[in-house]
């Protein structure tokens, strides 16, 4: 069920409404099974699963707080945690090891396995995660309502994609519900509307001239067509991503919960290391905190950082896919995060750090779209095709491509112009200062073209896959 589908305006419909009616004794009990119904709309088959994760983090965390002794209160935490990522690995990995680990060695080759990906089994885990660590570390208390755990995890605008929540940013509001919106539920539909514009308007169409590049198929691409690919992937898997996060947060917010922001202008970052403070931003704290500071951080010197830098950065790569190319997409990210390190670290790298704000957002977007091939591509073979195309494809016929490729050329020129501009502040100020009169007429401008160019379909979310 898409947030941008006519399938999803039904079910948050009925939805809203019984959240609108209902006493607030029955708010918790609306949650769990009203996200249950949204989950398994998907796959009835898995509905079982993210409330087994669940439960495996409610003992869990339970067991762990219920020893006084240290030593062993860390044995159970790392028991615990080991448990809640064996579902992950098992379904999610089990290939890749089989395959493109243990075929190294063995000449193992096909598929040990095939079943479907479950929706948002990554994104529940590490959910989890968190909740387990910060009741360890003393930051959340223990839950000892196990149906407030599974509002956690279930509740569904976060539930499939993120963002990827700590048990403070949710619980709390669980427990002392709301009766009335008042003048949030009109930023909720902004906030929701922008991000339908996103999906649909954006991301949906430039889709299919990033298919054609990247597919195993792709012939008689030029240059040209090979940069509106790549560039066009940039656009589409923030517009995809953002688009859905944007659409999580609004719908949360008509349902009297603040979801925390997960990316803030990321294309007109300076630096590889301020990139990451924007994009999956609850991704980028999670790896921070649960994984790249328990390392050791930066706190033992530089080669030592660079190490846990590309520990994590490679692990939050496969966190993204089963596949070389999403681990070697996070080794490369790390290895710019280790670099602007080393700018800010070594007297005689720090000219860089003093070149034109404008010049390192280029470069910094630069480096972001090189990487975001490994990403998208399906391979290694199908990525170096992509990433020298546009130095040793022909460039003939340039004039005829530029045609062929108005509507995409148009919607990168829209995206890149107004991208500085693309944030919830600027939402925020909209809604506050424009009158009934501009506001309600640009909110239905925003539908009907979304529908207009979506005509009624949409196409998957990508990070449904992860």
């Amino acid at each position: 069920m898409l947030f941008s589908s006519p399938s999803f305006l039904i079910f948050f419909g009925a939805y809203l409404v019984l959240h609108a009616f209902l006493p607030l004794r029955f708010r918790l009990s609306l949650i769990v099974v009203g996200s249950a119904i949204f989950y398994g709309y998907w796959n009835p088959v898995y509905i079982w699963l993210p409330f087994a994760i669940m439960l495996i983090a409610y003992y869990g965390a339970i067991w762990m707080a219920d020893t006084q002794h240290q030593t062993e209160k860390r044995r159970r935490l790392t028991s615990v945690v080991a448990v809640l990522l064996i579902p992950l690995l098992i379904v999610k990995y089990t290939n890749f090891i089989y395959q493109d680990v243990f075929g190294f060695i063995t000449g193992a080759t096909g598929r040990l396995v095939d079943w479907q990906l479950p929706l948002g089994i990554s994104f529940i885990t590490f959910t989890l995660i968190a909740y387990v660590v910060d009741v360890y570390a003393g930051r959340y208390r223990v839950e000892r309502n196990a149906g407030m755990l599974a509002g956690l995890v279930l509740f569904f605008p976060h539930l499939i994609a993120g963002p990827i929540l700590r048990p403070n940013e949710l619980l709390p509001q669980l427990h002392r519900q709301k009766r009335r919106l008042g003048a949030l539920a009109i930023l909720g539909v902004a906030i929701f509307s922008v991000g339908l514009l996103k999906k649909l308007v954006f991301a949906d169409p430039v889709s299919e001239v990033v298919e054609r590049v990247f597919s195993s198929s792709a012939e008689n691409l030029n240059g040209v067509d090979y940069l509106i690919g790549i560039y066009g992937f940039a656009l589409q898997i923030y517009c995809d991503f953002s688009g859905y996060t944007d659409m999580a947060i609004g719908a949360a917010i008509l349902l009297g919960v603040r979801l925390p922001t997960n990316f803030q202008r990321p294309y007109v970052a300076i630096s590889i290391v301020d990139f990451w403070t924007r994009w999956h931003i609850t991704l980028s704290k999670w790896l921070r905190d649960y994984l790249y500071i328990p390392l050791g951080g930066n706190r033992h010197g530089y080669l030592r950082q660079s190490a846990n830098l590309f520990i994590t950065m490679g692990l939050g790569g496969l966190w993204h896919g089963a596949s070389w190319t999403f681990v070697i997409w996070g080794l490369t990210h790390g290895m710019g995060i280790s670099f602007v390190h080393a700018i800010r670290r070594f007297r005689a790298l720090r000219w860089l750090g003093k070149l034109p704000r404008s010049l390192k957002i280029i470069v910094t977007f630069h480096f972001v779209s090189a990487c975001w091939i490994l990403f998208r591509a399906p391979d290694m073979a199908t990525a170096w095709r992509v990433a020298s195309g546009p130095f040793v494809s022909s460039w003939s016929n340039v004039g005829d491509t530029l045609q062929n490729h108005v509507f995409s050329l148009f919607l990168l020129t829209v995206f890149f112009l107004s991208h500085r501009w693309d944030d919830h502040q600027t939402i925020r100020k909209f809604v506050k200062r424009a009158p009934k009169a501009i506001f309600w007429p640009t909110i239905v401008l925003i539908w009907l073209l979304a529908m207009t160019v979506s005509q009624g379909s949409s196409a998957k979310f990508i990070y449904f896959d992860f």
